[in-house]
């Protein structure tokens, strides 16, 4: 990749993941030419609000402290960014666990990834390892703070896609997602909040993710016995 020149600052905003010391020594191989700013600020809404105004970059790096990354992804994202002239670019996950319902979760990303298989536009959450321009997300008026456990990502998308501001999926970089064993259902459950407030604010027309992701027959397919049962837990957990 050709040499690139950018001023770009690292954002993460703790919030609950119950894993981010783990993740975070590894990152930090790479973290260490970023400035990093981390937010502790309750509401996840306001946490990122938080951060948009502690950084003064013309780019930003939202990293979820549950991700794990041993190499730089800014000059790839950015890249991408350069390419399409877009506002954003989020990096593909594959998420890492034991549990089975986790095995279940990561073949549903890998299913994804296959189906995307370059870069699409991104209609829901884009924020887990991510490269924007700063410009254009205080163009939209920042993140809601309404969104105080989940949705303010889907939310923040949804305006800069009102506004023409596109964001990409690449999977040029393929991130890995760790996440709590013993809290993964009850996240879930607590997202059923964000989910309705944002299904409060939306038209019709316009429903990217909000109860929970649609039945894939694919995945049905391809895991017969698991991916019911798992589809089963995560509707249970938004009751």
């Amino acid at each position: 990749m050709a040499w690139m020149i950018y001023s770009c600052e690292v954002l993460t905003p703790l919030g609950g993941t119950g894993v981010p010391t783990v993740c975070m020594k590894n990152n930090k191989k790479w973290l260490a030419g970023y400035s990093w700013h981390i937010s502790t600020v309750k509401g996840v809404g306001n946490a990122r609000n938080e951060l948009l105004k502690k950084a003064t970059s013309s780019l930003v790096l939202w990293l979820d402290s549950d991700i794990e990354l041993s190499f730089d992804p800014v000059p790839i994202l950015y890249g991408v960014m350069q390419k399409f002239n877009v506002s954003g670019v989020c990096a593909g996950q594959l998420t890492v666990g034991g549990k089975w319902f986790l095995k279940v979760a990561a073949e549903m990303d890998k299913l994804e990834i296959e189906r995307r298989g370059g870069v699409k536009i991104v209609e829901a959450r884009a924020f887990q390892c991510a490269l924007y321009k700063r410009e254009d997300l205080l163009k939209v008026g920042g993140f809601d703070s309404v969104f105080n456990v989940a949705g303010e990502d889907n939310d923040m998308v949804r305006r800069m896609i009102a506004a023409g501001l596109l964001v990409l999926h690449s999977n040029k970089i393929i991130v890995r997602h760790h996440v709590n064993e013993q809290t993964y259902w009850r996240k879930f459950k607590g997202y059923h909040k964000g989910f309705s407030q944002l299904a409060a604010t939306m038209k019709a027309e316009y429903q990217p993710e909000v109860q929970g992701s649609a039945f894939d027959f694919s995945m049905l397919c391809h895991m017969p016995l698991k991916y019911p049962l798992y589809k089963l837990k995560e509707k249970l957990s938004l009751i």
